[in-house]
């Protein structure tokens, strides 16, 4: 498997796993700041938006790993591989500031 499209179906995984929650927080965040409704909504909230989010991904790798040879998208892949890591590392920074600010 090309080196970029590994990279990408390994950003990609994470952030379905990590984005769902990181959204639902997002959109709870911006209608409430009660701490009893956000801790209610954000398991739902999550799960509805990784019943999208997951699929879509998981279509997205599987076209990639079917293609995994192709030299050509290889080099096509690149910024959505950056892009994948850019909203991890998002995510990542989002979830520091919510537990420790």
């Amino acid at each position: 498997m090309q080196k970029n499209i590994s990279s990408t179906i390994f950003y990609s995984l994470i952030f379905a796993m990590g984005g769902a929650p990181t959204i639902a927080m997002l959109i709870i965040q911006a209608q409430t700041n009660d701490p009893n409704i956000v801790a209610q909504a954000l398991l739902g909230l999550s799960v509805m938006i990784a019943c999208i989010l997951v699929p879509v991904i998981l279509l997205q790798n599987a076209f990639l790993f079917i293609k995994r040879n192709d030299t050509l998208l290889e080099t096509k892949i690149i910024p959505l591989k950056n892009i994948y890591l850019a909203l991890n590392v998002i995510c990542l920074i989002y979830w520091l500031i919510v537990q420790f600010l």
